[in-house]
């Protein structure tokens, strides 16, 4: 199987084969391979790369957040009892970077747009 492109830009591909999610660093002349950034349940819906290249965010069985510089990586709502199903994931103009918003349903079974401070782990309904 071939793999889906998530993501891209000048330095990296953000890319995903079956549930996991892989960081390719275009730059680099290291045979090294690539990055397994994050695993995803049912396969990444979405995937971006921040514009000032500091963090990977998908969307799909929950957010996971993948911090460039450190390697570190956390998820929220992707735990068995307590599933977000997200999709759509961006970052919009009006936010500062550390900021991605994504598609997902609200308690009450109603679609909306949510917003996650990826450094405080905040999520906020817009």
């Amino acid at each position: 199987m071939s793999d889906r492109i998530l993501f891209e830009n000048e330095a990296f591909r953000l890319y995903a084969i079956h549930e996991d999610a892989y960081l390719l660093n275009k730059l680099s002349q290291s045979v090294l391979p690539d990055i397994v950034v994050a695993s995803i349940y049912g396969n990444p819906d979405s995937g971006l790369i921040s514009w000032n290249n500091a963090f990977v965010a998908l969307a799909g069985c929950g957010l996971s957040i993948y911090f460039l510089d450190t390697g570190e990586s956390y998820s929220i709502g992707a735990q068995a009892d307590n599933t977000l199903w997200t999709e759509g994931i961006y970052q919009s103009e009006g936010d500062e970077v550390n900021f991605v918003r994504f598609i997902a349903y609200t308690k009450d079974n109603k679609i909306r747009v949510h917003r996650l401070n990826v450094l405080s782990r905040e999520v906020e309904e817009l």
